[in-house]
């Protein structure tokens, strides 16, 4: 698809989605505008956290045993004191599981989120006639040696997380041999600024006009995600993989 390169992000502010659980697809169709073909809609994904029921009572919450549970990998407190984990392929404290815009609740990460992510790009698609567009579930992560936060993806659907440019010549005609735009995590990135993080009540943005996408079908997470095995950074923690 021929785009104009005017890329937009659109804000949708929305109602309160309420812990434990609240109706995300009725958000959706109150609040939600027209999506055009070709857009990516990004959501965050503590309001399909929410959707899914995966709140806990903060009187009955065992925080420790329920980020064991949650990460792919934890950093031990011998080594370092507070929760530090990866969860969704992401650097993220206490396995993403926090207590912000929860009243009450510890809201965990959504249990399979490119289930979601892809019944949520059906949803669009039927709703709106659509045969392109995209979905991206967003959560804030840790960048290393940088203070603050930054939005990333734990799940898409719709389109290539990737853009490839190997085999491609920059502009004195040297070859690129290794290089790949990570679209998706820049797609979130620019999509969790316009969210915000407190109280602006805007779990959704429209991205509009993004340039160089490729929609297809399927699960394309194993296009961007790289084992911890395989990891060029691995240094950084093979010390504490199993």
């Amino acid at each position: 698809m021929v785009r104009s390169q005017r890329m937009q992000f659109i804000p949708v502010r929305t109602r309160t989605m309420n812990p434990p659980q609240d109706d995300l697809f009725e958000v959706l169709d109150e609040f939600l505008p027209v999506i055009q073909e070709g857009d990516v809609v990004l959501i965050s994904s503590k309001v399909v956290a929410i959707h899914e029921g995966r709140c806990v009572s903060a009187a009955a919450f065992d925080k420790e045993k329920h980020v064991e549970e949650e990460a792919e990998l934890v950093i031990p407190r011998s080594y370092w004191p507070s929760p530090l984990t990866f969860t969704n392929h992401m650097l993220v404290g206490s396995a993403g599981v926090d207590q912000s815009n929860s009243n009450g609740y510890y809201t965990l990460l959504p249990k399979e989120p490119f289930v979601s992510a892809e019944y949520i790009h059906t949803y669009l698609r039927q709703r709106f006639g659509l045969n392109e567009a995209g979905v991206v579930i967003t959560d804030s992560h840790s960048v290393l040696a940088r203070y603050g936060a930054v939005g990333g993806a734990i799940a898409w659907w719709g389109f290539s997380p990737l853009l490839d440019h190997r085999g491609k010549k920059d502009l004195f005609g040297r070859a690129i041999q290794y290089e790949r735009s990570n679209l998706v995590d820049g797609l979130a990135a620019g999509a969790t600024v316009v969210m915000g993080e407190v109280a602006e009540s805007t779990p959704v943005v429209i991205a509009r006009e993004v340039p160089n996408l490729k929609f297809v079908s399927g699960n394309t997470k194993n296009e961007l995600f790289v084992s911890f095995r395989e990891d060029t950074l691995r240094v950084l923690y093979e010390r504490f993989l199993s």
